[in-house]
């Protein structure tokens, strides 16, 4: 058995794209083409958000870690200068 073709994907074989789709479209057609590349547009930033904030939260794991190591010293201040700043 095969499976029917997903009207998602884009088969090149087919010489149809969704600009061609959309064309040929009635006006539900055109409102479900629409809201679908909303959904899909929607879910992709979704899904950079969510690998953004994986990432992140990755980074600062690996950067307290690395600050908790014994072998890493504190920094110390060696020494504080104050700058008076000029006013115009």
């Amino acid at each position: 058995m095969s499976t029917p073709p997903d009207p998602h994907v884009e088969d090149p074989a087919r010489g149809e794209d969704w600009a061609v789709r959309f064309e040929q479209a009635g006006p539900l057609g055109r409102a479900k083409l629409l809201a679908g590349g909303a959904v899909r547009l929607t879910a992709n930033l979704i899904d950079r958000a969510l690998d953004r904030a994986a990432t992140t939260a990755a980074e600062a794991e690996r950067a307290f870690r690395r600050e908790v190591d014994p072998n890493v010293s504190d920094a110390k201040i060696l020494e504080e200068v104050e700058e008076r700043r000029r006013r115009r």
